[in-house]
């Protein structure tokens, strides 16, 4: 039983957002934004999830840059 104390009390730790982090702005599910791929530093684009979270989605082919359409809401790679 003291273990069970134990375990939930780590998680709730480890699940504690860190208050140094900077405030992350919500997004509207199902929208788009050009991005950069966090982990290659490429040019791509992000979709607003359910929980109004930006996801990085996918890359754009080499020698393009993502660029956003505003009447249509949409990113293109060109």
């Amino acid at each position: 039983m003291k273990f069970l104390a134990v375990l939930v009390a780590a998680a709730s730790a480890s699940a504690a957002p860190n208050p140094h982090s900077p405030p992350v702005a919500a997004c509207v599910p199902g929208t788009y934004e050009c991005t950069t791929n966090p982990d290659t530093g490429c040019p791509g684009w992000a979709t607003c999830d359910v929980g109004k979270t930006w996801v990085f989605s996918g890359d754009c082919p080499p020698k393009t840059n993502c660029f956003f359409n505003t009447e249509n809401q949409s990113p293109y790679c060109v």
